[in-house]
């Protein structure tokens, strides 16, 4: 069975949307408590909330999932992160990828974050967004880890403590020999980390080729999916979910993002803006949006956002946030306890507050609403979920989910919940 860490919910099921796209039976699991798990798959992702923890407690956990991991099965492990490296100069990537190494008694761990699927690509240790480096795009602004540099391996070096050294491409087009006769001399030469460049899925399925059975191997979710080419021989079909009203809950401020929201509106489709400010709490924002839902009629869909330009956030009173991450949790376990059972969520972080809070544990991949935004179907809980990272699907995808017939434009509100 083939493990892998993710270090947000987003990202966790981008990774086993990209394993079921391979064929393998896949399960997410969203909590380290397995012990009841009795499921069976070829592959079970472990989506964690680490990606902007404290370097200590990345590392702690992600060796906690690791052991979660392997007394279900699992022999190697793949390290799963954003494929724009989203990271501090603290962490937590190296920190992780080093500790795994560790307890896994490796010597070198190849890493890249192209997707190409996704439009990331890595060439000369650079990595593209489309056409653009990365510190070009909107990433330079994040409000949590903006990205200021394109350079992985100086991006890495700046959090790791083990050596770092590049795959240039050239040796990927030499073949799966090539690589891994590079791969054993920087080994010998000491480096611990080795990043691949990869343009598009065949430079990708040379490295799953080389590094198929290493004890730890790390990247997008680009680079998994190509081991799941190379080890299955299965032919998987995801299960589609039932129709239904849905909600979506934003939280992601990412220019996608923004887009698919402005499309919504422009719908006429009932939108309602969380509005935090001084002395408000996450339980009077929650009653608020609460009740305008109850207001909405019985099949309406709607969108709840705490989503701002990134300039907006960045102005916001500390804290903010995770206030707004706190009361978006709050949100969706009052609409589940209303018996929705169609759930979007947008934006990694605001995906890990609301599965905690809906505590879901293991959930079944199911069918793609969009490149790496799969449905997932959570059985304890009957619950349907589209965790969306904030930067994938088409601006449509909004809209897409929720129908066709756009809203009567009376829903649209905003609150500032007292």
């Amino acid at each position: 069975m083939i493990g892998v860490i993710a270090d947000d919910a987003t990202g966790a099921t981008d990774v086993a949307a990209a394993l079921s796209r391979a064929g393998l039976r896949t399960a997410l699991a969203l909590t380290t408590d397995l012990d009841r798990w009795r499921g069976d798959a070829d592959a079970l992702v472990l989506g964690l909330k680490t990606r902007s923890v404290p370097a200590a407690d990345a590392v702690r956990q992600s060796l906690e999932a690791w052991e979660a991991l392997a007394a279900q099965g699992a022999e190697r492990v793949f390290l799963k992160y954003c494929s724009t490296f989203d990271s501090t100069p603290d962490g937590n990537i190296g920190p992780v990828t080093e500790a795994l190494a560790g307890r896994l008694d490796t010597r070198t761990v190849v890493t890249t974050p192209s997707a190409p699927l996704h439009g990331r690509t890595v060439y000369q240790g650079h990595l593209f967004v489309g056409d653009r480096l990365l510190h070009e795009t909107h990433m330079a602004d994040h409000p949590r880890t903006p990205m200021r540099d394109s350079s992985v391996p100086r991006l890495l070096r700046a959090q790791a403590r083990w050596p770092v050294e590049l795959l240039p491409l050239a040796v990927v087009h030499s073949g799966t020999g090539a690589v891994r006769d590079h791969l054993e001399a920087l080994g010998a030469n000491g480096a611990v980390h080795v990043v691949a460049d990869a343009l598009d899925e065949a430079d990708l399925d040379v490295l799953a080729s080389a590094v198929r059975t290493a004890p730890v191997v790390a990247g997008s979710a680009g680079l998994v999916g190509a081991i799941g080419r190379a080890s299955s021989a299965g032919s998987h079909v995801p299960s589609r979910p039932p129709a239904g009203r849905t909600a979506i809950l934003a939280g992601s401020c990412s220019h996608r993002t923004l887009e698919q929201i402005a499309v919504f509106r422009d719908l006429g489709r009932p939108l309602y803006q969380l509005t935090g400010g001084p002395g408000q709490s996450a339980n009077g924002l929650a009653d608020a949006a609460l009740r305008w839902w109850d207001r909405l009629a019985d099949d309406a869909p709607a969108l709840i956002a705490s989503s701002q330009p990134p300039e907006q956030r960045a102005s916001a009173p500390e804290g903010t946030a995770d206030l707004y991450e706190e009361a978006t949790g709050l949100i969706a376990a009052g609409l589940a306890e209303r018996r929705l059972r169609r759930l979007v969520i947008a934006g990694g972080e605001t995906s890990g507050a609301v599965v905690s809070a809906l505590r879901t544990r293991v959930a079944e991949i199911g069918e793609e609403a969009a490149p790496g935004v799969p449905w997932i179907h959570d059985r304890e809980h009957e619950l349907h979920l589209l965790l969306k990272s904030g930067n994938f699907g088409g601006p449509t995808l909004f809209a897409d989910v929720t129908g066709d017939v756009p809203g009567d434009g009376t829903g649209a509100g905003t609150g500032a919940a007292t």
